[in-house]
């Protein structure tokens, strides 16, 4: 099991769900609480 870094904002289940999820980079960033870099990742 990898370790998750104590302040990562994403987890390996809502890395799953971002992929997962529909919308544009602005839209996913602004649901999840991430910046649009990360949610285009």
């Amino acid at each position: 099991m990898s370790r998750i870094h104590p302040l990562a904002r994403t987890t390996p289940r809502t890395r799953a769900e971002i992929r997962e999820a529909t919308g544009s980079a602005a839209e996913i960033a602004q649901r999840y609480n991430i910046s649009v870099a990360t949610a285009r990742k």
